[in-house]
């Protein structure tokens, strides 16, 4: 039986196939020329006064429905930006979470800051759409992509003048990641296939990561509070990807500045 990562990379593929036939990708990379150049993700996500938080916009997952009765993207990112996101991670799946790629650019004209296509990407078109569409870097699950899918993605999006955050959840990932040359490595503490989340992943896989010298790591799912994110910042993560916790919250600026260690200082 197929679980829901498959179901998802499947549907992806019969909507790849249609929006290829609608915008042919010499359009595409028509459109790439015409953009400004790609924000610095590595400068964005180094070390620094406060902890670095990718805040993301997402309207709903497959395993919690819909996650904010009032949501207004745009008005969610203007307000991340305002209150010190390092950047923003935009879902751009629409089946399962509600997104479109369009959204992509909306949200570009509105922040400075680095942000990542967050999708189910495993096609060379999907990397030059990212970037079309004002993408500063792009998700590659290794959990589903093989070896040379990935590094091939990954290469494109370099030469494209993108960062790809390779995105893990057990040591095979791990080993993956290494192989193809990530610096910008995520430790995903949802399992994907099932949608439980479990800090221990990323307890256990920052070890294995610090192995390799100069990656960024980033946290993903499951950090809901300034302790999860001192505990794992402590153990080597540099940076946290947020979303459940920030689009269900009462006040996001509030919850942000919690979560960056800011909470002390008055919200604006």
């Amino acid at each position: 039986m197929a679980n829901i990562l498959d179901k998802i990379f499947a549907h992806k593929k019969e909507e790849l196939d249609s929006t290829r036939r609608k915008t042919p990708l010499s359009e595409i990379k028509g459109r790439i020329g015409q953009k400004e150049p790609v924000r610095d993700v590595r400068k964005a996500l180094a070390p620094a006064k406060g902890s670095r938080i990718i805040a993301e916009i997402k309207k709903r997952t497959p395993f919690k429905g819909e996650l904010r009765p009032d949501f207004d993207g745009l008005a969610i990112a203007r307000e991340y930006a305002a209150h010190g996101a390092a950047a923003i991670s935009v879902l751009t799946e629409s089946n399962y979470f509600g997104g479109n790629i369009d959204f992509l650019s909306q949200v570009r004209d509105e922040v400075k800051i680095p942000l990542l296509r967050k999708d189910f990407i495993f096609d060379p078109y999907q990397v030059h759409e990212s970037r079309a569409f004002g993408g500063d870097f792009f998700l590659l699950i290794a959990t589903w992509l093989d070896k040379n899918q990935m590094e091939d993605l990954l290469e494109l999006g370099k030469e494209l003048g993108m960062t790809a955050l390779v995105e893990t959840h057990c040591e095979k990932d791990m080993e993956k990641a290494f192989s193809v040359g990530a610096f910008l490595i995520g430790i995903n503490n949802r399992d994907l296939k099932t949608g439980k989340t479990d800090l221990g992943i990323s307890r256990r896989l920052i070890k294995m990561a610090k192995m390799v010298p100069d990656n960024l790591l980033v946290c993903e799912s499951g950090i809901h509070s300034s302790g999860d994110i001192q505990e794992l910042e402590k153990l080597g993560a540099h940076a946290f990807l947020i979303g459940e916790s920030l689009m269900k919250a009462d006040n996001i600026s509030k919850k942000l500045a919690e979560l960056k260690g800011d909470s002390g200082k008055e919200s604006v």
